[in-house]
């Protein structure tokens, strides 16, 4: 690649995939779905996609491979999940394995506002939030879910309205935590991330 772009292929697939950790934000928010695919080919080829939603033209592109080279600048681990291709034989887990960038092909201006926005949710989405008044001051909605078990987790988005009642209230991050209830299995404690 050009060494005067002003990007590379590890921007676009690092961008890629933090929006795939906030996939229900953007989704919900800004309308786009975001695929990942662990095996492509039968290889372990993995796969990340990007799209708007009802659009079939990928905005962003990035195809992972495998790498055994230690050397290698990798973006993620994660298991090497390997499709025989026969129907009488199961995929295989080859366990962790580091992946890189192998392909990039990006259908979006990369100076353009849609990326820029893109840029300003994720900044906001991972900065720290340690107690309810950060949350209000990063204008960040609270995306809540059921902790005890992935069957319950029919998430609820907690509005900056409700947050500020939460804090006139005196009530701490904790405490809402410990007194939010599932409406399914009527457990309490919640887990929480920035929306």
């Amino acid at each position: 690649m050009d060494t005067h772009t002003p990007y590379n292929c590890n921007d676009i697939a690092r961008l890629a995939l933090t929006m795939h950790g906030h996939s229900y934000f953007f989704s919900l928010r800004r309308h786009l779905n975001i695929n990942f695919s662990r095996d492509l080919n039968g290889s372990g080829t993995q796969g990340l996609f990007i799209k708007k939603q009802n659009v079939d033209i990928d905005l962003i592109k990035v195809i992972f491979d495998y790498t055994d080279n230690k050397n290698d600048d990798f973006l993620y681990e994660a298991d090497l999940i390997k499709d025989q291709r026969k129907n009488y034989e199961p995929t295989v887990n080859r366990g962790k394995h580091r992946f890189v960038a192998k392909q990039i092909e990006l259908n979006i201006d990369w100076n353009g506002n849609e990326i820029q926005q893109w840029r300003a949710d994720i900044e906001r989405l991972t900065r720290s939030h340690d107690n309810l008044e950060d949350w209000l001051k990063n204008g960040s909605e609270m995306l809540v879910c059921c902790a005890s078990g992935f069957f319950c987790r029919l998430p609820t988005i907690l509005t900056l309205n409700d947050l500020k009642q939460y804090v006139a209230m005196g009530v701490t991050l904790e405490d809402l935590k410990t007194r939010l209830k599932c409406s399914k299995c009527g457990k309490r404690g919640s887990k929480v991330t920035v929306f």
